[in-house]
């Protein structure tokens, strides 16, 4: 699963883009950046694979303020933090 994550110099302009996100019928979450990425303020806005092409023309057409829009593949083993 691919997650896209859109980064920030500061965590004002995260929240800042989640709120007129959500405002405007995009599904994103405010998130902690992750570490492959963390070349910002440590706070980032998480949106899908299915959202990430209209948040892109959304943020160009209104000039929103961001520093990047990275995409990381989500691997997750199921079996992790198990001891038994």
């Amino acid at each position: 699963m691919k997650n896209y994550y859109v980064t920030f110099d500061s965590h004002e302009q995260a929240i800042e883009l989640h709120e007129e996100l959500k405002k405007n019928g995009f599904k994103s979450v405010i998130a902690p950046t992750p570490r492959a990425i963390s070349k910002c303020c440590g706070v980032c806005v998480m949106v899908g694979e299915s959202e990430i092409e209209g948040v892109r023309k959304h943020i160009e057409k209104n000039s929103c303020s961001h520093r990047a829009i990275e995409c990381v593949e989500q691997n997750f083993d199921p079996k992790r933090d198990r001891y038994i």
